[in-house]
C-alpha cells in the first residue's frame, strides 16, 4: 500500500514563495537544492510518516526542519495519506504561523 501524499493549497502557495525568493536572490544550484531536499523529504516522510517530532501531538502534525530557514509541516491523516500543510519560512513572525 503506497501513502498518498497531499499538498494543501496553503502548501503549494508557501513552496512557490519559498521557490520565487530563490530564484530571485540564489542561483539555480541552489533552487535546484531546494527541489531536490523537497522531493526527498516527501519521500522520506511516506515511507516513515512518524520520523519527524510531532508539533501537535492531539492533530497529529509534525515538524521537519529542511533548512535552518525551511519548516514542513504536514499532517498524518491516517495510514494512507498524509498532508502537507506549509513550508514555514523562518524569517516570518511565528505569531502568523497557522495549522
Amino acid at each position: 500500500m503506497s501513502i498518498r501524499i497531499n499538498w494543501t493549497s496553503e502548501a503549494e502557495k508557501t513552496f512557490n514563495q519559498n521557490l520565487e525568493y530563490l530564484s530571485k536572490e540564489w542561483d539555480v544550484i541552489v533552487i535546484n537544492d531546494f527541489l531536490d531536499r523537497v522531493e526527498e523529504t516527501v519521500e522520506t516522510i511516506r515511507s516513515n510518516p512518524k520520523l519527524y517530532p510531532l508539533h501537535r501531538t492531539h492533530e497529529n502534525v509534525h515538524k521537519c526542519v529542511m533548512h535552518e530557514r525551511i519548516i514542513l509541516y504536514y499532517k498524518v491523516v491516517d495510514e494512507e495519506v498524509i498532508d502537507l500543510l506549509t513550508f514555514w519560512n523562518t524569517y516570518q513572525d511565528p505569531d502568523h504561523l497557522k495549522l
